[in-house]
């Protein structure tokens, strides 16, 4: 046989096989721990969608699975609750109003946003407020914060619903950076210094330090339109991004492609999720969500 005609061959029988191995590849599948508003619940689910674990805490809004295993949620019925998965509540604080949003810092204090006192707080172990920043708004309890995530340096970065902006404050209160978008329920700063942002009008948004927007995120890029208001989001170190509807969580990467979803009864009013596949210790800033 001619050597070149051997070789032909031989290429395209590669060609002919190697589509067969790219459809073969595993498909992307992702373990969680959810928020559901809806649902009034916690829920661990595993990479094939079976939930592995609940608990119940009605209007949570906000969740973090924790280095030592335990589940940290925010109930705007019950305040801030750290779980186990003996489920029994170990840890918890009560603001006087509404609260939405929690985060374990590194000193181990907790996060919490105080609705009704226009403020976020850093409570200790014993639950005693260490410190406060105060927030300017204009808006009732219920449209205040959503999500408050704390920055390097003592700086803060808060979505104010009704205010209609997110804004970054430092300890002292004063606001130092802000992006005016409407209805912002979650906010998280890159590593590049860039601002992510989810909108209840459709979107989900990536701006720069000087504000112009880098990246879009906008329903006609979901499947069917996607269905349900934008919520929760995490930035994966890929550089894919996590996307949480009403009922449905969603995984782009920068070019816009889905290459994950899940959608499930059990899901619906779905808030936020942590994948719990993806390294990283949360109380480091290590999981940016």
């Amino acid at each position: 046989m001619n050597i070149t005609r051997y070789l032909l061959a031989f290429g395209g029988l590669i060609a002919l096989v190697s589509p067969l191995i790219a459809a073969d590849e595993k498909p992307v599948t992702h373990s969680f721990v959810a928020a559901t508003f809806m649902k009034n619940q916690v829920l661990i689910v595993s990479a094939d969608g079976k939930v592995e674990w609940e608990f119940e805490a009605p209007a949570c809004m906000d969740v973090w699975k924790l280095p030592n295993g335990n589940i940290l949620v925010a109930s705007r019925a019950k305040g801030i609750l750290e779980v186990n998965r003996d489920k029994k509540v170990v840890w918890s604080f009560k603001p006087e109003g509404e609260t939405y949003t929690c985060q374990r810092l590194a000193n181990g204090r907790t996060l919490v946003g105080d609705n009704r006192n226009k403020r976020l707080v850093e409570v200790d172990a014993e639950g005693k407020i260490q410190r406060e920043i105060k927030i300017e708004s204009n808006a009732k309890e219920h449209g205040m914060i959503r999500t408050a995530r704390a920055l390097p340096g003592d700086h803060f970065l808060v979505c104010q619903r009704e205010d209609n902006v997110v804004r970054e404050y430092d300890l002292m209160g004063k606001v130092v950076w802000e992006f005016k978008i409407s209805g912002p329920m979650t906010a998280i700063r890159l590593a590049n210094g860039n601002t992510l942002m989810s909108s209840v009008s459709g979107e989900f948004v990536e701006a720069d330090a000087k504000g112009q927007v880098v990246w879009k995120l906008a329903k006609t890029d979901f499947p069917g339109g996607g269905k349900g208001k934008p919520y929760g989001l995490q930035r994966l170190p890929n550089g894919n991004t996590i996307a949480c509807l009403e009922g449905s969580v969603y995984e782009f990467t920068p070019e816009k492609k889905l290459v994950w979803s899940r959608a499930d009864p059990f899901l619906a009013g779905l808030m936020c999720v942590q994948l719990l596949d993806v390294p990283g210790d949360a109380t480091k800033g290590e999981v940016l969500r």
